[in-house]
């Protein structure tokens, strides 16, 4: 009996010498023996994202991770950051990849990419190019999203109008059918015709559409006051005005409930709109939906233009070397075919043991994505299909919005100018003068801080 006793104190000494240790380094290290390393932006609230946790984990039985889900706040990340007590990962929105890393509070990863010759051509080309900062990679891309444009079918037939014959290169065409399929009942929105979205952010979509950038291709020069970027933004508040107005658009759409089997699109609350490739994973509570998605296309042409987004894992800069090798673990594993194809088939399993049916993602991977979309997916109906269908295509003509060191603040900047014309506050034109200025002033000012 003494004996054990001595070897039971033996044992807690050594496993509190352990953490003792493990804390002088930095490393935080559970009952279990195991390393505990930080995710922000990254939530457990789905098979796909537990299944893919797991695999990693099966594979490093001497990490654990500690997700923390929901949106990255950004002023929590800069302190800890700059307290020297960063997470070992976020999952960052892409478009911010710059943003961060122009302040100096992500790690590259280029020593880490040569050091196992890791493949970054496994990934969609504009994706890793989105991740770079001046030449170096910042991070690895998670998903992409493409806009598409969707129309409920059945608003279409009472309306008499024949969805094939929707030409989204045509922006008087578009206008006609907003108003068109727009209903109003007593001075509020009942339905809505065709929403461009131009509120939340796709000025980028519609001036491509047009045939400009928003900020030149080397991220110095700002163009949001080019005549075709003023009738984009012009022909978009004549749309939302045909329809009667976008104070009358905002409030309709303040009673609408999204993620459930009452989503706008759906029921026939809104009979067009510009949204993600996922909307169709909100829209599976109904196999047979009635409904048609098509991609968008440069004006009065045929070509199809589209906005790619999506996220990426990065590593704050200040995380300790060896908790930096773990995290970079982390990136390659939850990246990897083997944990994303297991992530999918955990949402199948999902899927069917709750009653509805599977819609892929576009997770990033190319292999991953032949996998998801050829084998993994099986036919729900034509609609869903033909929808899947234009992933493929998508992405062999995506855009990403610019993704430099002021684009936060140049994304707010353009939602408020943007939001201002759309309701009337201030013309197109004075708001993109205005919005002109104010992004040209940002990049300015962060170029002469940095001696860029």
């Amino acid at each position: 009996m003494q004996q054990n006793r001595r070897m039971a104190t033996f044992r807690l000494l050594l496993l509190i010498t352990s953490v003792v240790v493990a804390l002088s380094t930095g490393q935080a290290v559970s009952a279990q023996g195991k390393t505990t390393i930080r995710v922000w932006g990254y939530g457990l609230d789905d098979p796909r994202a537990k299944a893919r946790v797991t695999v990693f984990e099966m594979a490093n039985p001497d990490i654990r991770i500690e997700p923390v889900g929901g949106d990255l706040n950004t002023q929590q990340l800069l302190t800890a950051v700059a307290s020297g007590d960063p997470p070992e990962i976020v999952n960052i929105d892409r478009s911010q990849i710059g943003s961060w890393a122009g302040r100096g509070a992500l790690e590259a990863l280029d020593d880490l990419i040569a050091r196992d010759s890791y493949d970054l051509a496994q990934f969609y080309p504009f994706t890793v190019e989105q991740v770079k900062y001046k030449g170096k990679v910042y991070g690895v891309p998670q998903f992409v999203n493409l806009d598409l444009i969707y129309m409920n079918l059945d608003n279409f037939q009472k309306a008499g109008i024949d969805p094939a014959s929707i030409d989204p290169g045509n922006w008087q065409q578009l206008q006609d059918v907003a108003g068109n399929l727009a209903k109003q009942d007593g001075g509020k929105t009942t339905q809505t015709g065709f929403d461009t979205k131009m509120q939340d952010g796709r000025l980028w979509l519609w001036a491509w559409a047009n045939g400009v950038d928003l900020i030149s291709a080397d991220g110095q020069k700002a163009n949001f006051n080019d005549p075709k970027v003023v009738e984009a933004l012009t022909w978009a508040k004549a749309v939302v005005d045909a329809q009667g107005g976008d104070k009358a658009r905002a409030a309709f759409a303040q009673t609408q409930n999204f993620f459930s089997a009452q989503n706008p699109i759906l029921i026939g609350q809104t009979s067009m709109t510009v949204f993600e490739n996922w909307l169709i994973g909100v829209l599976k509570v109904n196999p047979k939906a009635n409904f048609k998605a098509i991609l968008p296309r440069m004006r009065n042409s045929q070509q199809p233009v589209t906005m790619a987004t999506g996220s990426a894992f990065a590593i704050p800069k200040g995380v300790k070397p060896e908790l930096r090798d773990m995290a970079w673990k982390f990136i390659k594993g939850m990246s990897s075919t083997e944990a994303w194809l297991a992530g999918e088939d955990a949402t199948l399993k999902d899927n069917t043991t709750n009653g509805t049916v599977y819609t892929p993602s576009i997770s990033g991977n190319i292999k991953v994505d032949q996998q998801l979309w050829g084998t993994t997916y099986k036919s729900i109906s034509p609609a869903y299909d033909e929808t899947v269908k234009l992933f493929a295509d998508g992405l062999k003509v995506a855009k990403y919005p610019y993704s430099g060191p002021v684009a936060a603040e140049i994304n707010d900047l353009m939602r408020a100018a943007v939001n201002d014309a759309l309701q009337g506050v201030r013309t197109p034109q004075e708001a993109l003068d205005d919005l002109q200025k104010k992004a040209q002033a940002a990049i300015d000012e962060y170029n002469a801080k940095t001696g860029s």
